[in-house]
C-alpha cells in the first residue's frame, strides 16, 4: 500500500496548493505541514484516505491504478503520511482499516440487494469493491480483514458467504480471490471452515 514496516515509504512526488515541491524517492524539500493533535492528524488522513477510496471505487472493476490530480493512488496517500508528519506504520493501519470498512460494507449492500431481487445491482455493489483491493491489496491474514470476516460469519451463513464470493469472482476475476475468501471468512483451515461444510467454489 505504498508504505513499508521498516519506517519507509514509495517513490511519491508531493503538492502544495497545486505547486510540485519535491520529487524522487526521497524529499529534498524537506516541505512539513504542522497539525497540533495526534487526533487531528489522524482524522485529517483518514478523511484523505476516504476520498481517494470513492475515487478507486468509480474506477472500471479490473484498475490496478488510479491517478489522483495526476498521481498515482497509492504515491499519493503516501507522500501526503509523509507531508503532515504521519508515521509509515500508522498511515497502513489507516488505509488498511478503512478498505477493510469498505469491503464489508460492499458485501454487506450487496447481499440486501441480492434479497430484494436486484442482482444487476448487487454486482454493481460488488464492483466497487474491485479496484480498491487491486490498489490497497491487504496483506495476508491482517487484522482487519479477520475482523472483518467474524462479523460477516456472524451475520451471513456459508452458503451466502460463498454466493458473494462467486459473485466477486465473476465481476472482479481471480485478481481479487484471496481478499475476498480471506474477508468472508472462508480460507481453508485444519479445523474447517465456518459451520464445518467444505468449501465448494463454482
Amino acid at each position: 500500500m505504498g508504505f513499508s514496516s521498516n519506517g519507509t515509504s514509495s517513490h511519491c512526488k508531493c503538492k502544495v496548493e497545486g505547486e510540485v515541491v519535491g520529487s524522487g524517492p526521497t524529499r529534498t524539500s524537506g516541505v512539513r505541514v504542522s497539525i497540533d493533535t495526534t487526533n487531528t492528524r489522524d482524522s485529517f488522513y483518514r478523511a484523505s484516505v476516504d476520498f481517494v477510496l470513492n475515487v478507486c471505487s468509480r474506477a472500471p472493476s479490473h484498475s490496478t491504478s488510479v491517478q489522483i490530480d495526476g498521481e498515482d493512488a497509492q504515491q499519493f496517500v503516501a507522500g501526503l503520511a509523509e507531508n503532515i508528519g504521519l508515521e509509515n506504520i500508522r498511515a497502513a493501519i489507516i488505509v488498511s482499516a478503512a478498505v477493510a470498512a469498505r469491503t464489508r460494507s460492499r458485501f454487506l449492500q450487496a447481499w440486501a440487494l441480492e434479497m430484494q431481487g436486484k442482482h444487476a445491482e448487487a454486482k454493481s455493489e460488488l464492483s466497487k469493491i474491485c479496484p480498491i483491493l487491486q490498489i490497497f491489496p491487504p496483506e495476508e491474514s491482517s487484522p482487519e480483514m479477520e475482523m472483518v470476516a467474524r462479523g460477516l460469519e456472524k451475520q451471513l451463513n456459508l452458503e451466502q458467504r460463498l454466493f458473494l464470493l462467486n459473485m466477486l469472482i465473476g465481476v472482479c476475476g481471480e485478481e481479487s480471490h484471496r481478499t475476498a475468501t480471506e474477508a468472508l471468512g472462508l480460507m481453508p483451515s485444519p479445523e474447517g471452515v465456518g459451520d464445518g461444510q467444505e468449501i465448494k467454489y463454482t
